[in-house]
């Protein structure tokens, strides 16, 4: 046996897995060729599931179609190069991928050798979609050092913060922190390494704005050491979202003032704090005189264009401490507190009725508006949110009796006691002159 011969079963033992000879056939007066497969090995038959009796005196065309081309280049090699000539290429049958070497024994006979490498393409297959998904993903994903260097970041973290690439791999994860939040980071790495952690955090761009993340981190091993993986999305939107939501639980949207909901809350609130501090407090609840008129004569935006006028005429002449809020339809109420007598709760009702009591014009209407105001007194009239109201309600519903556009005080006489008819024909006075 010559050294070549021996060498090359020596490939064939040892080296690949499965292995064809082929007797090479060049086609008469043409540059085509054909090869006859003499001899295959066990393993090639594992390999294609074909039996050698199957195989033996077929062309490779018949057999593996798939080489193609290949076996032109194969061919034209072997008759051009003396000796040993090698060269790889790969191929794919049945969703399976081998790898194939090339080794002439002469010029018209080749050996094939074959690898299977169908885990290792999937595997680059892999990683070249996880490349794809990092690189397009819509989140920031950062891969961080233990010790807070940014080694790797997608795109959307350049788009995001403003840097670019190389800024942001000079950086650490503490720079595009905001300074507020520096302070939580060792405690929500360790969390990190030990079984992950998603938190909200603030990060600041290049042009040094700030908006609000939501950080998914986890420790994570690869082939070039441990690194902290970074997800982090922009809960911007969110946040606002959150803000109006809360927002709309306290808030009347159309008037901008505080709701029923809420001036309960803040009234029951203000009764505990009087009964400790001893101080009373006055409760005003109002509506808009004639307003189912003004909807039915000039529609419902006209309405809330009153409304709103009325809201935000009452509350600029509030004290910081006092309170309007809407209970609903053109019902308002306030909480005035502090009150030293009876006369701090008559200033303000006038307040209130000058500010509003005003001719306002909407698309070429001109109107008239005027308030009616109910008020009640803690401890005096009642001891509870509810009662306060109802005795509020109830000196409201007395002065609409007398012809409304003025204030007065709950009392349980009946007819009014004569503070009352004061508030009240000082108001007709005013109206006649």
């Amino acid at each position: 046996m010559t050294k070549s011969k021996y060498n090359c079963e020596k490939m064939v033992h040892t080296m690949f897995e499965g292995y064809t000879m082929l007797q090479i056939m060049r086609k008469t007066d043409s540059e085509a060729y054909s090869c006859r497969i003499i001899e295959v090995n066990e393993a090639f038959e594992e390999m294609f599931g074909i039996p050698h009796y199957e195989v033996l005196d077929k062309t490779v065309e018949q057999v593996l179609p798939e080489i193609g081309e290949n076996l032109f280049k194969i061919c034209k090699g072997t008759m051009q190069v003396k000796g040993l000539m090698q060269f790889e290429f790969c191929i794919e049958k049945s969703d399976r991928h081998f790898l194939a070497r090339v080794l002439n024994l002469s010029s018209d006979k080749v050996i094939l050798f074959f690898i299977e490498i169908t885990l290792q393409k999937k595997a680059k297959d892999s990683f070249h979609l996880h490349e794809i998904l990092f690189e397009r993903a819509h989140d920031i994903i950062l891969y961080i050092t233990f010790e807070g260097r940014i080694v790797n970041a997608n795109e959307r973290a350049y788009e995001k913060y403003g840097y670019t690439k190389e800024q942001l791999l000079l950086m650490t994860i503490q720079d595009i922190r905001h300074p507020s939040k520096v302070d939580e980071y060792e405690q929500q790495m360790q969390m990190a390494d030990d079984e992950g952690i998603v938190f909200e955090c603030i990060h600041v761009r290049s042009n040094g704005s700030a908006f609000p993340v939501e950080v998914s981190a986890k420790s994570t091993y690869t082939e070039n050491g441990q690194f902290r993986v970074h997800i982090i999305r922009d809960i911007t939107m969110r946040k606002k979202s959150q803000e109006k939501i809360t927002w709309l639980a306290k808030y009347d949207p159309l008037t901008e003032i505080p709701n029923r909901a809420s001036f309960i809350a803040r009234l029951e609130d203000e009764i505990q704090r009087s009964i400790r501090s001893k101080i009373p407090f006055a409760v005003m609840l109002f509506d808009v005189d004639k307003f189912k008129h003004i909807n039915d004569q000039y529609g419902h935006k006209t309405g809330d264009v009153v409304l709103h006028h009325v809201a935000q005429s009452a509350q600029k002449v509030l004290r910081a401490g006092d309170m309007v809020g809407r209970f609903g339809g053109d019902e308002f109420v306030v909480l005035q507190t502090g009150i030293k007598g009876q006369d701090d709760v008559e200033a303000l009702a006038r307040r209130i009725q000058t500010s509003v009591n005003e001719t306002i014009t909407y698309e070429s209407v001109t109107l008239s508006v005027k308030v009616s105001i109910g008020i009640s007194l803690f401890p005096k009239d009642a001891m509870d949110a509810s009662s306060l109201l109802h005795c509020a309600d109830k000196a409201m519903y007395q002065i609409k009796q007398n012809g409304g556009g003025s204030f007065y005080f709950f009392t349980s006489c009946n007819p009014p006691c004569a503070e009352n008819r004061l508030c009240l024909d000082e108001n007709k006075d005013m109206e006649r002159n």
